[in-house]
C-alpha cells in the first residue's frame, strides 16, 4: 500500500514495515521523491548546519529553536532523513542500487537515531 494512499487508522508499525521493503512506482516517482524531496531536506540541514542554527519542529505548531551543538546535531538528523529518502526512493527504484538500498537506509537511521539521540540529551540536560 502506498504512503499517499493508506488507511489513517492503519497502525504505525505497519508503515514503518513497508519502508523496509524496495518501493514501487518509476521514474517520475523516482525522481520527484529520491532526488526532489531528499534534496529539501538535506539542503535544509546543510543550512542549518551554515547557519549554527536550526528548529526542532513539534507537535500542534510549536517548535524549538536551537544553537550550538543541539542545533549541529538536529542539522544532521535533517540530513540523514534527506539520505533516507533518497536511498529508499531514488536507490530502491534503480535497477543497480536497489541491493544497496537497505544498506543505505540503515546507516541513514543509525545517523539520524544519534543526531536526534544528542539532541534530546542536550534539550534534557540544560
Amino acid at each position: 500500500m502506498s504512503f499517499w494512499t493508506r488507511n489513517p487508522h492503519e497502525i504505525d508499525v505497519e508503515l514503518a514495515e513497508s519502508l523496509s521493503h524496495s518501493p514501487s512506482g518509476g521514474r517520475v516517482k523516482m525522481w520527484l521523491l529520491g532526488f526532489g524531496f531528499a534534496l529539501v531536506h538535506i539542503y535544509y540541514g546543510i543550512r542549518c548546519l551554515q547557519a549554527g542554527h536550526t528548529t526542532f519542529f513539534g507537535s500542534r505548531g510549536s517548535h524549538l529553536d536551537l544553537t550550538g551543538s543541539s542545533a549541529v546535531a538536529m542539522a544532521i538528523a535533517y540530513i540523514a532523513v534527506g539520505v533516507f529518502i533518497h536511498a529508499h526512493w531514488f536507490w530502491g527504484l534503480h535497477p543497480k542500487l536497489e541491493p544497496l538500498s537497505s544498506i543505505l537506509k540503515v546507516l541513514a537511521l543509525l545517523v539520524f537515531l544519534g543526531g536526534l539521540g544528542y539532541t534530546v540529551y542536550r534539550i534534557v540536560a540544560s
